[in-house]
């Protein structure tokens, strides 16, 4: 027999005895109660065990991806008129998901004016939070959730979007490993 259907076998006789320990405690439970009520009862703790096996997994999956990151987004415009007056703006984000499962965000932002020969300082605001990350299953799927404290400050649906690329609320991130 092969490595791999011992393995299938394995698995079977797992599930086999799971079952058969799920169908003593609905008998048990449920003494009164017709075949179907109790292969439903099986059936639905069986459902509801899957689902959290797949949380489970999605959670592991995405922590393993993030841990250790630097998440980052950047946009930028600009424009000028036919004076030589225009601006420039810039906004950047940066996530820094240590291993430890502690973060760092810093959100930047940059503006510069100018109207002909007139021209105002540059504007540069830096916002710069610091706590403990986690991926948490929140409305039935995965967020990555920022505290500060002990309450949550930031939380983002989140899904891997392949080599170097992460998904926070639909919006795309670039994703380095540190």
């Amino acid at each position: 027999m092969s490595e791999e259907e011992e393995k299938r076998k394995q698995q079977f006789a797992a599930l086999k005895r799971y079952l058969d320990q799920e169908q003593a405690r609905v008998d048990r439970e449920m003494p009164g109660a017709t075949e179907k009520e109790k292969t439903d009862a099986v059936a639905a703790k069986l459902s509801d065990s899957l689902a959290a096996t797949r949380e489970k997994n999605a959670i592991e999956s995405l922590t393993a991806v993030l841990r250790g990151k630097k998440l980052q987004r950047e946009q930028n415009q600009s424009d000028r008129d036919y004076s030589g007056g225009g601006f420039y703006h810039e906004a950047s984000e940066t996530l820094h998901l240590f291993a430890d499962y502690t973060f760092q965000y810093e959100k930047r932002r940059f503006s510069a004016i100018s109207s002909g020969s007139l021209a105002l300082p540059p504007s540069e605001q830096t916002r710069t939070e610091e706590g403990i990350w986690a991926v948490e299953i929140i409305e039935d799927a995965p967020h990555l959730v920022l505290r500060m404290d002990g309450s949550v400050c930031k939380s983002w649906r989140t899904r891997d979007g392949g080599v170097g690329v992460q998904y926070l609320d639909n919006e795309r991130w670039e994703r380095y490993t540190m």
